[in-house]
């Protein structure tokens, strides 16, 4: 079962953008649903790499460790890990990818 939980936070003082990936994120502009449990939340997609991504939400989200996120244009669907939560921003890993819905 998946709890809430509080993400880490960027450490004091270092900007969320002090890259610590191993690999470099690309900036777009996707739009996106994040699916918990059944209940949706929309959000954009803001960078991507094959191995992870920032997601920005209208309000603060409360999520779990584990969601997944579905690309809405393409249909196609990512298992994720809740990496960082700042502000309306969330950090995922990617976890493994699933099927796009026929």
């Amino acid at each position: 079962m998946n709890q809430l939980v509080q993400p880490p936070f960027p450490p004091a003082g270092a900007s969320r953008e002090t890259e610590r990936r191993s690999r470099r994120r690309r900036r777009v502009l996707l739009r996106g649903t994040v699916i918990v449990n059944g209940s949706t939340l929309n959000c954009s997609i803001q960078n991507i790499s094959e191995f992870g991504c920032k997601l920005k939400f209208a309000v603060t989200p409360l999520l779990p460790e584990n969601f997944t996120l579905r690309f809405n244009k393409s249909g196609e669907k990512r298992k994720c890990q809740l990496v960082w939560l700042a502000d309306r921003e969330v950090g995922v890993r990617f976890a493994e990818a699933e099927t796009p819905a026929a």
